[in-house]
């Protein structure tokens, strides 16, 4: 009986380290861009909005086929009956099956096509906006969460920093080498310090569960981030940018397909409202009188009739000013000059964004070699303490100071490289372009 327990105990905690195991999920930049494109829950119903899209451009072809209905129906004649009638016998029962087909045409069915075509191109193109600003906004996430490990990293490095400086505070203290007063500064720098950690880890929390949502994955997965944080320095032209890749960007093009939109729906309803319909139909109905008591398969029971029409209307609406015809036409009009001018405004906001994101980055290389500087600076700060202290004129605490000074320093240049990069990925989506990042 024991020996079934130590099994069934033993078999428990190899199955609980295997869910461990696989809760570890490794992530690089390419894999978890990788994943919120293929897991994102939003992106998920942007791609059925496009298939549904993509079923009716493939099934547009049925424009041209006709309408066809079937009936069937029971009916009773009633009021008064002439004498032949009565003596022939017939019922004032009736019972009919029909069917009817019919088929409109005119250009609008070829405009409709067109638009029909137009709406799933559009819709493709905001799908691919909407994957690219996905992939921008995971990039980012990803570098600020090794960001924020850092800086989690740099306060527990102070914390114990603190700590050690409280304790020789208070050992000199009890020595009667310094004043309660320092004591206290020691203690309250230590305690001042541990609700920054506690705020540091929680805003990694909330950003990690975030990010694990974009990426689809469960909140008890633990993520292993590889990578660092360090950009290339690239050389930046606003205005050659703007020349070159204004055009290609994403929105503009949404704008530029929605004219073609609004132009086919104009040329749809122009073609409904002033040109010709030529209308086919055909009907066929039979019946069987008395269907209670009558021989169904005698051919004589049965009646039936069929009949075809091809008719030719001209709608005059539209050729009346200021008819309901007519000003849906105007309203279209000014749809889409008020479109065109969209899109002129939409390149001129769009060649702003661009220079402002370059001024950005070029600001963000300034201010990089100076705090570079001020690391090389801290660096040589540390080298000489240490050295003074293999000699004995300072304390071992002025050295971990010193230390502390240069992570610091150093956290501050890997801050100003992730706004370097992040304002890298805003440049990519802007420009609609991969940068060699």
């Amino acid at each position: 009986m024991k020996f079934r327990h130590v099994i069934i105990i033993t078999a428990f905690i190899f199955l609980s380290a295997i869910q461990i195991t696989a809760e570890e999920v490794p992530l690089d930049i390419e894999t978890a861009v990788s994943l919120a494109l293929r897991n994102n829950l939003g992106l998920k119903a942007d791609r059925i909005d496009l298939e549904t899209k993509k079923r009716a451009k493939q099934n547009s072809w049925n424009e041209f086929l006709p309408s066809v209905n079937l009936g069937v129906g029971l009916t009773h004649s009633g009021g008064s009956r002439t004498a032949s009638a009565a003596t022939s016998g017939s019922s004032p029962l009736d019972m009919s099956a029909s069917v009817t087909a019919s088929l409109p045409l005119s250009a609008a069915n070829v405009y409709s096509l067109q638009n029909t075509k137009l709406t799933y191109e559009a819709e493709e193109i905001s799908l691919e906006e909407t994957e690219k600003q996905l992939e921008r906004d995971v990039k980012k996430t990803f570098y600020n969460l090794i960001l924020l490990g850092e800086k989690i990293r740099l306060i527990d490095q102070n914390i114990e920093t603190a700590q050690k400086r409280y304790e020789q505070a208070k050992a000199n203290y009890e020595n009667g080498i310094v004043s309660e007063l320092t004591v206290l500064s020691a203690q309250v720098t230590l305690e001042n310090l541990k609700p920054d950690l506690e705020e540091a880890e929680v805003t990694y929390t909330i950003a990690e569960l975030q990010f694990k949502q974009v990426l689809g994955l469960g909140r008890d997965s633990s993520l292993s981030l590889e990578g660092s944080i360090e950009p290339e320095t690239l050389s930046l032209e606003s205005e050659i940018l703007s020349q070159e890749y204004v055009s290609n960007r994403l929105d503009v093009q949404g704008l530029l397909k929605g004219i073609q939109i609004l132009k086919t729906k104009r040329k749809l309803t122009s073609a409904e409202e002033y040109t010709p319909t030529l209308s086919l139909s055909y009907s066929f109905r039979a019946g069987v009188n008395d269907p209670f008591r009558a021989d169904w398969g005698s051919a004589g029971s049965w009646s039936d009739s069929s009949t075809f029409g091809i008719s030719l209307s001209f709608p005059i609406d539209g050729f009346i000013p200021g008819s309901s015809s007519n000003l849906k036409i105007k309203e279209m009009d000014d749809s889409i000059e008020k479109a065109r001018l969209d899109l002129t405004q939409s390149m001129q906001l769009a060649e702003v964004e661009i220079e402002s994101i370059v001024l950005r980055l070029d600001k963000s290389l300034r201010t990089l070699k100076a705090l570079e500087q001020n690391v090389l600076l801290a660096q040589k700060t540390y080298d000489l303490t240490e050295k003074q202290y293999n000699a004995g004129a300072v304390e071992l605490l002025d050295v971990e100071e010193a230390y502390d000074a240069l992570q610091e320093a150093k956290l501050g240049v890997l801050e100003e490289r992730y706004n370097y990069l992040s304002g890298l990925f805003d440049l990519e989506y802007a420009l609609n372009y991969r940068l060699d990042i």
